[in-house]
């Protein structure tokens, strides 16, 4: 049995895309998205608000913030913002940059457990950031921003994808340097991607919290059928060889307060530190090498070997970890101390040098993973450390709407039959 399903979505229309799309929820810092919001009432970000978003004293009111973001989305309902469709559809998404295109297929598929080797993750995740988009997802009934799947294509798939590129798009939109182009596919043409897709694994690039919530969603409504909406979670499919991987690089901290040349002298320890006249030589050109920025001055250096033969083991970011950051900083666990954060390489290496300048930190820059690497990790179950790998572009948040009521109604309707893959 295939694992996607067509399902009856809503995609913003082309004369508000502009108003109510945005980036990722994590492509913009907290002040930059209370600005947004507050500038417009009708940008997305007004729905996905967190704690982080809203005044110091009403972070701890769960119940007002999730008030606010059902609120904001019934705001843009009542505009009109979106196109509904009324019958099972799937929906082909291509993203397309000055130097990179790739085209997903959008549907629903099966809300699985982390041990359910149909969808294999590679990444931990936070439970307080999982439990507030699981009330968000239950008390506000919808989604929008998709999990992010890949899989290893295949010439069938491609050709299937194709053909449902050939009519006309419903929405085509620019906006961040992003060409966005969707079509919606019915009938026959869906019915061939979804066997086209048969039941190969599906291994999960963005939305670790997403999943998780949806999890958590279903395990709260115990006893609900198999066509539910809650057995079903959004998600965009993109094939393997049109994903694009990009750098997380890492700041650091010295808990121990040490100089710049102590700190030269901890990292010669463990590497072989060359200095580096400018950036470019120091940035990793290839895979087991990184840069450093410490106190003003660039270094490259190869990591360390492995500290085992698993694939999780063999990232660089692993090595790097495993390496340098433990044995010289004390960094045990990446994903929680304050000592360690991340700046993805599309906000830049100059952004990374002026925060290191301005509060001292260490920079190390490193290769991106690769997907096969990424695939490879998931294959034995393991976990990647935080922030292995940052997948570029993004879908951008608010162009498709799931609603889980309106979901419900079609399922118990004439066309409940007709879900393709169901």
């Amino acid at each position: 049995m295939s694992l996607l399903r067509s399902f009856p979505g809503l995609v913003v229309r082309p004369d508000w895309a502009d108003r109510v799309t945005t980036g990722p929820y994590d492509a913009y810092s907290a002040d930059e998205r209370i600005a947004i919001a507050e500038a417009n009432p009708y940008s997305f970000l007004n729905v996905t608000r967190s704690q982080e978003d809203i005044p110091s004293d009403q972070r701890d009111d769960v119940d007002w913030l999730i008030s606010l973001c059902a609120k904001s989305m019934q705001r843009i309902y009542d505009v009109g913002a979106y196109a509904e469709f009324e019958e099972a559809t799937l929906f082909l998404y291509r993203l397309e940059t000055d130097s990179h295109v790739q085209t997903g297929v959008m549907g629903l598929v099966p809300v699985t457990e982390p041990d359910d080797r149909r969808i294999l993750r590679h990444e931990a995740f936070r439970p307080g950031r999982a439990e507030l988009l699981t009330r968000h997802l239950l008390e506000i009934g919808m989604s929008s921003s998709p999990i992010s799947l890949t899989y290893r294509t295949d010439k069938g798939l491609e050709a299937a994808l194709a053909a449902g590129c050939g009519g006309e798009p419903v929405l085509e939109t620019d906006g961040d340097g992003i060409h966005q182009t969707v079509w919606a596919v019915v009938d026959e043409v869906a019915e061939a991607i979804v066997e086209a897709l048969g039941d190969r694994p599906l291994y999960v690039t963005d939305g670790h919290h997403r999943l998780a919530a949806a999890v958590e969603a279903r395990r709260r409504n115990p006893g609900i059928d198999r066509d539910h909406p809650l057995q079903w979670t959004q998600a965009v499919l993109f094939p393997d060889a049109e994903m694009q991987v990009l750098a997380a690089h890492r700041r650091v901290g010295d808990r121990h307060g040490r100089s710049t040349s102590e700190l030269t002298a901890a990292l010669t320890e463990v590497v072989a530190l060359e200095q580096c006249n400018q950036i470019e030589a120091a940035r990793p050109s290839i895979p087991g090498t990184a840069g450093a920025y410490i106190g003003g001055h660039w270094f490259r250096f190869d990591l360390p070997k492995a500290s085992g033969d698993r694939a999780v083991d063999l990232l660089d970011v692993s090595r790097l970890q495993d390496g340098v950051l433990e044995p010289v900083f004390g960094i045990t666990d990446p994903a929680n101390d304050p000592n360690i954060d991340y700046v993805p390489e599309p906000v830049g290496i100059e952004a990374l040098v002026n925060r290191c300048d301005a509060d001292g930190r260490i920079g190390f820059l490193v290769h991106a993973t690769s997907v096969a690497e990424m695939m490879a990790v998931a294959d034995e179950d393991d976990l990647m450390p935080p922030k292995s790998s940052y997948f570029e572009p993004k879908p951008r948040s608010g162009v498709f709407v799931r609603r889980l009521d309106r979901e419900a109604q079609w399922a118990m309707g004439p066309n409940s039959g007709g879900t393709a893959g169901g």
